[in-house]
């Protein structure tokens, strides 16, 4: 079984099935982060989404949810 050293919670898990997003940054968060962190930013960004009203149509609202996950999932400095 393929292991991943989560770049979130510093443990050694299962990596995700499959890269959640196309790209660069679907690739970066299918070798950084565990599923388990993955399933806990599911949950942040529905509130995030909730809280400040987003509209996933509009692209700057896109932008928004994207760096506020790139915080969440530690993915900044790499």
């Amino acid at each position: 079984m393929t292991t991943i050293v989560c770049g979130r919670c510093s443990e050694t898990k299962p990596p995700l099935d499959e890269a959640p997003t196309g790209g660069q940054l679907g690739e970066k968060i299918l070798g950084t982060v565990c599923s388990d962190c993955w399933d806990e930013w599911r949950t942040a960004s529905a509130q995030l989404i909730n809280h400040y009203g987003l509209n996933l149509g509009a692209p700057d609202h896109r932008k928004q949810l994207r760096e506020a996950m790139k915080e969440f999932l530690s993915l900044e400095n790499k």
